[in-house]
């Protein structure tokens, strides 16, 4: 088992994409998690607030599916969000069982606020990467991500 000088991370580890995404992933939501902390919000939070803001409202079922996030911690989520008072849940006037969710006046300013604390923690977590290799990177998991919602 070989290894980079000065890590005790196996070669084969540090060369593996699923490896490689979840030290990305890690790296990057506990400096997101930690920015966010300032608002007294979450990751999580913050990508519901997302979706509400990018299509005026949803319903429970469907941000869970969007964001895949079990219905009964998106419950949660959204109360957070509720307790902020940057959404509202409303019944479903087509259908008394579904709650609707939607974005407050208080909550896309927040999320304009948000999105630029997003950023710059994200930034941070890669600051040692090239605006180039950010892009690249970008652009890969998009293409990932859109071949993934393809086959579903």
């Amino acid at each position: 088992m070989s290894s980079t000088p000065g890590s005790a991370v196996p070669t084969a580890l540090l060369q593996s994409p699923s490896f490689q995404l979840e030290r990305l992933r890690r790296r990057t939501r506990d400096e997101v998690e930690a920015a966010l902390a300032s608002r007294k919000t979450s990751l999580r939070e913050f990508w519901v607030l997302t979706c509400l803001v990018e299509a005026d409202a949803a319903s429970q079922s469907a941000l869970s599916e969007t964001l895949a996030i079990d219905a009964s911690d998106m419950v949660r989520l959204i109360d957070a969000i509720e307790g902020h008072g940057w959404a509202k849940r409303e019944r479903d006037p087509k259908d008394r069982r579904r709650q609707i969710v939607a974005c407050t006046k208080k909550g896309a300013k927040a999320h304009g606020e948000l999105a630029i604390i997003v950023s710059e923690a994200e930034d941070a977590a890669l600051d040692e990467s090239t605006s180039k290799q950010l892009k690249h990177l970008r652009k890969l998991a998009k293409a990932i991500i859109a071949a993934d919602e393809d086959e579903a």
